[in-house]
């Protein structure tokens, strides 16, 4: 292996600095599940790493209209917020469902956002959840909705020199919940072979007022099924019209054959998420929302 240099930036400025130096050739190092593993099996090695763990990035707080999510905190971290819990349950629901517990107590937020997995827990909880991200720069400050974030398979909008350092997400309100499920070959510590989010805000009277539907693992990239969230818009949440969503997101996701599963299980296993994160979120099956 190639000798990689090792930067241990004390401050964000800093960290800026070696970004906008270095470009491409520097790696972004937070929990290390992902680089490190690159690394070890030759898939990937950086000519040099910038670790951000001292850039007080992990945080989680409410702050006005948004929950600000720093990049660097830790799945655990997320997965025991009483915060999340109480008003983005499906990210906190996603954080725990991540690999096991020890790798949840180093996997970052962010980093699970910028590995560009379609199939990522977080990023999925994130993209139905209606989250965008805070991309930093020495030269200042962007933000980018999740569902703008993604390119492709292992590919984003971060520009060389840039560092994603903020998630935020809208709270759930009276009369709206969130919903994760994933289905995998195993009960833990598995990747996704499909795995869903749906958001639901109802009025008094059961009329939809708000609809989010995102499914992972079933393109090239994370997908948010808007053609499905307008039907749900303005019209009675009823089982028909949660039936019918499911039945759109089937016509509209792209899977593959892969070792994880089959197309047409694929299918038959998004109507079946579908439908049931969208009871839950709209607390159709008695559940908490």
């Amino acid at each position: 292996m190639k000798d990689v240099q090792y930067f241990v930036p004390a401050t964000l400025d800093e960290a800026l600095q070696l970004l906008d130096k270095y470009g491409a050739g520097l790696s972004v190092l937070a929990g290390g599940t992902d680089l490190v593993r690159d690394m070890n099996l030759e898939f990937k090695i950086p000519d040099g790493i910038l670790w951000i763990g001292k850039l007080a990035l992990e945080y989680i707080v409410e702050d006005g209209d948004f929950i600000r999510i720093g990049a660097a905190t830790r799945m655990q971290t997320a997965a025991n917020s009483g915060l999340l819990q109480k008003k983005a349950s499906a990210v906190a629901r996603a954080a725990g469902k991540l690999a096991s517990p020890p790798v949840r107590s180093l996997a970052t937020l962010g980093g699970n956002l910028c590995t560009a997995s379609p199939a990522a827990d977080c990023g999925c909880a994130l993209l139905g959840m209606g989250a965008e991200v805070q991309l930093t720069s020495k030269n200042g400050q962007r933000i980018v909705p999740l569902e703008a974030f993604y390119l492709g398979p292992n590919s984003t909008v971060i520009q060389p020199g840039e560092l994603m350092t903020e998630i935020r997400v809208r709270p759930q309100v009276d009369g709206e919940g969130s919903a994760y499920e994933k289905i995998g070959r195993r009960q833990a510590m598995t990747l996704a072979v499909l795995n869903t989010t749906s958001r639901v805000k109802l009025d008094s009277n059961g009329k939809c007022l708000a609809a989010n539907i995102a499914v992972g693992a079933a393109a090239p990239t994370l997908l948010r099924i808007k053609t499905a969230e307008k039907l749900l818009v303005g019209q009675p949440f009823t089982e028909e019209a949660v039936q019918e969503a499911a039945n759109i997101a089937v016509q509209e996701i792209k899977p593959i054959d892969d070792v994880h599963g089959t197309i047409w299980y694929r299918r038959k296993v998004t109507r079946v998420l579908v439908e049931r994160t969208l009871r839950e979120a709209a607390n159709m099956n008695g559940g908490n929302n």
